[in-house]
């Protein structure tokens, strides 16, 4: 069998097989739905001409869709996830690191530095050993040579777990 052969009949062979599980599989997926509980709700509709009533099915617990110029009722538009301190937090985080991420992306080692002295302040803890690993990079930055790449070279061997590692090998590990 030639090799166009080869790939013609993996193609229908595949298309057949897709074709068949679809068949196969659908009517499963439809018994996996959940069905909706069906309650009736009339909505009054705010409109100059004339008020209507406007049915809508709801499932337990949801809130219905009001139709175009309607007002809104009060009471259902709660935020269903308040921010806390905590959410506020991470995000500081994620800006901080996402910014060191920047700096390092276009090799500013004096930003590096400047912005791992706010994210050393703001966030001691550093469980991912994020800051010793952005100070190598700036230290490759500023001084690159065999001893900045052995610091980085041991970083990047015991610290598997750190998500910098790829910035230190890209930084560090591969520059002439």
């Amino acid at each position: 069998m030639t090799p166009k052969a080869r790939r013609i009949a993996g193609s229908v062979f595949l298309a057949s097989a897709a074709l068949l599980g679809f068949l196969v599989f659908r009517p499963l997926l439809r018994l996996s739905e959940p069905q909706p509980t069906r309650e009736k709700k009339a909505l009054e509709v705010v409109s100059a001409s004339e008020p209507a009533v406007v049915e809508s099915e709801l499932t337990s617990g949801a809130v219905p869709a009001l139709p175009v110029g309607a007002p809104l009722p009060a009471a259902e538009l709660r935020h269903p996830h308040p921010i806390t301190p905590q959410h506020a937090r991470i995000y500081r985080e994620n800006e901080l690191t996402f910014s060191l991420d920047g700096a390092v992306d276009v090799e500013d080692a004096p930003g590096i530095r400047r912005l791992l002295e706010s994210y050393r302040q703001e966030f001691p803890e550093d469980s991912l050993v994020l800051q010793q690993g952005y100070e190598i990079i700036a230290d490759c930055l500023e001084k690159p040579g065999p001893v900045t790449r052995a610091v980085a070279q041991r970083f990047y061997d015991t610290e598997i777990a750190s998500p910098i590692r790829r910035h230190l090998r890209r930084h560090c590990l591969e520059r002439p």
